[in-house]
């Protein structure tokens, strides 16, 4: 359904305050006379880590890649209309209605282009809202300014909103501007932060964690304390979750799309996937794989974490078309915020050029880092998801692998920060997918379930409360902040085994491995919402919204669908599970059969009645 963007109006001033509550920081950068723009969300925002001892000025004629990062234009009228969206009560837009109402024009971008030439600055490269530059010290120092200089941080952690963030990572020498960027306001006014004025995040933290790191292979089987000694198939997860039921009413996934956030500068083995889903299909698959690399480097290796994405999405959604979407080398490299940009060059890719019906994303950033030291990507992501919701894309994500504030992590599992849960997990407009264990019996039949020991869940430092928790049907919900996770689905099974739970199949490097974690939880989530076979938006709107006996509400009035959720009452993170919302699963998980059902009756009642 498309919309006209004219005839929208604000609805819903609660959630409507929400949403300008997270773009204040955008919207209020020009200086009283209105002639300055400063970029207060230049990355970092604490641009000098405190207890840092000054030591020089950065050398004058030091060549520095950066990268502009470019904000939304309309901003009010684009909120008004997000949140006429994510309410459904509005049609979508196409990705084409979105650029031409609210990305900045192109007499806009050569205008900071030729600003910055001025100076000496080279561009290098436009990449939708990011523009890319080169120029020494000297003249970014002048053309923003600002000054650059190095910095020595003598301690050992670094620390954020007052408790440890990156431990053993000090000393070291970095450097960064101690004055706030500011340009003209007609070539700053679109401009959301800049990266690459700092040295910080490439020499303390590779900051893009994939959900999925362990190789356990078939010769390697023996410790059954942690390993199950059968396997847990697609098929007894199918038929215990009553996704079979789907199948035997035709819901294939038949024109649906699951695009797949890939780890920068990675590949996938296409047969790998195409070996899983003829091993181990429930129904023969009918749907296409698309592997989409921009740009050819591939330092990172293959990524096993966006195989087990496509292998799971595939096999739960067999008529599904599979897009996984790797950017590699080709938005500045590992120079600027160790890939970041990369990460986010995938969602501008998606949304604007595949629109498919559902992101599934295993490759996850801390949340608190983000709002710490580098804001103005957090931000930048926050729009792309935006966008995302208005072209009526679900976004869900795995809500991640040790636990609610745990130091007790699962083996082999390096946490690398503290203080912190995911991003985007926990944005808004993402639906976070925890975890829950599934105990089989002797031939991997799936006997009972329970929540995942090391399933994420948290509160964000950056979103405030949500109307949709505020006015949630699942009973305890929390309403101090934007909390997740918001479902729940398999992370870990096996027979006569605890917490870990490896017994789960994935093809990799040729070989059958094993494994565990929220990273497979988001894909086969992905792909219930795939087998309603329509665009649900944003779905935490519809899931909080749905209570436990099936009844719905809707914009148009409280309906009744079927028992869709499956409460968990067992299981720790160390928090406990527990009937209603819980930190170990949100919600709880799903039947299948009726979790569709009710998704499909409120798209029917809400957009055609």
């Amino acid at each position: 359904m498309k919309v006209n963007i004219t005839t929208l109006r604000r609805k819903y001033f609660l959630s409507f305050l929400a949403v300008i509550l997270l773009v204040t920081p955008l919207l209020s950068t020009a200086d009283n006379g209105g002639s300055v723009y400063y970029i207060y969300n230049n990355s970092p925002q604490y641009s000098i880590l405190p207890a840092s001892i000054y030591v020089q000025p950065l050398p004058q004629n030091y060549t520095l890649p950066i990268a502009i990062l470019l904000n939304f234009t309309n901003y009010q009228t684009l909120t008004s209309i997000t949140n006429e969206i994510s309410n459904h009560e509005a049609g979508y837009l196409s990705p084409s209605q979105f650029r031409n109402e609210f990305y900045p024009p192109q007499s806009y971008k050569e205008e900071l282009i030729n600003y910055l030439e001025s100076y000496g600055i080279n561009f290098t490269g436009d990449y939708g809202l990011i523009l890319t530059f080169q120029g020494t010290v000297g003249e970014i120092e002048k053309a923003f300014n600002t000054y650059i200089n190095i910095y020595y941080y003598p301690l050992k952690n670094i620390y954020w909103f007052g408790l440890p963030g990156i431990v053993n990572v000090g000393p070291f020498y970095y450097f960064s501007n101690n004055v706030t960027p500011s340009l003209p306001y007609n070539v700053g006014k679109y401009i959301v932060g800049i990266v690459g004025i700092d040295s910080i995040d490439p020499k303390v933290y590779p900051v893009i964690k994939e959900a999925w790191n362990l190789e356990i292979n078939s010769a390697n089987l023996q410790n059954l304390s942690l390993v199950s000694s059968v396997l847990v198939t697609p098929q007894a997860i199918a038929n215990y979750f009553k996704f079979t039921e789907l199948y035997y009413k035709g819901y294939l996934g038949q024109g649906t799309k699951i695009a797949i956030e890939g780890v920068p500068e990675s590949f996938v083995n296409a047969d790998d996937i195409y070996t899983f889903w003829k091993e181990f299909y429930i129904v023969p698959r009918t749907g296409g794989l698309n592997v989409i690399y921009l740009g050819n480097v591939v330092t990172s290796g293959p990524s096993g974490e966006n195989e087990l994405d496509a292998e799971w999405s595939g096999v739960f959604a067999p008529a599904s078309n599979v897009y996984v979407v790797f950017s590699n080398g080709y938005v500045g490299g590992s120079a600027l915020v160790g890939n970041l940009l990369n990460y986010y060059y995938e969602y501008y890719y998606m949304v604007n050029y595949i629109d498919p019906n559902v992101i599934s994303i295993s490759v996850s950033v801390p949340e608190s880092f983000l709002a710490a030291y580098y804001p103005a990507m957090l931000w930048m992501i926050h729009n792309i998801m935006i966008q995302a919701i208005d072209e009526g894309i679900s976004v869900v994500a795995a809500s991640g692998d040790w636990g609610f504030e745990s130091d007790n992590p699962p083996p082999n599992y390096f946490i690398g920060v503290y203080n912190t849960i995911w991003y985007p997990e926990s944005d808004p407009y993402v639906t976070s997918v925890g975890g829950i264990f599934v105990n089989v019996t002797p031939t991997g039949q799936v006997l009972s379930i329970s929540g995942w020991d090391y399933s994420t869940g948290g509160s964000s430092v950056v979103f405030p409360v949500q109307n949709f928790e505020l006015t949630s049907f699942i009973p305890f919900t929390p309403i101090n902040q934007r909390t997740y996770p918001d479902i729940a689905f398999v992370s870990a099974g096996g027979y006569n085994i605890v917490e870990y739970g490896f017994g789960l199949p994935l093809i990799y490097q040729g070989q059958l491995f094993l494994w565990y974690g929220t990273s497979g939880a988001a894909p086969m989530t992905a792909a219930m919402i795939a087998l309603t076979g329509v665009k649900l938006g944003d779905l935490n709107t519809i899931l909080y919204h749905i209570s436990y006996s099936g009844i719905i509400l809707t914009p148009k009035g409280e309906i009744t669908g079927m028992n869709a959720w499956i409460p968990i009452t067992s299981g720790n993170n160390p928090l406990p599970a527990h009937y209603g919302w819980n930190f170990v699963t949100g919600p709880g998980t799903y039947n299948a059969y009726g979790m569709v059902y009710d998704l499909r009756l409120f798209y029917t009642v809400t957009y055609f009645q």
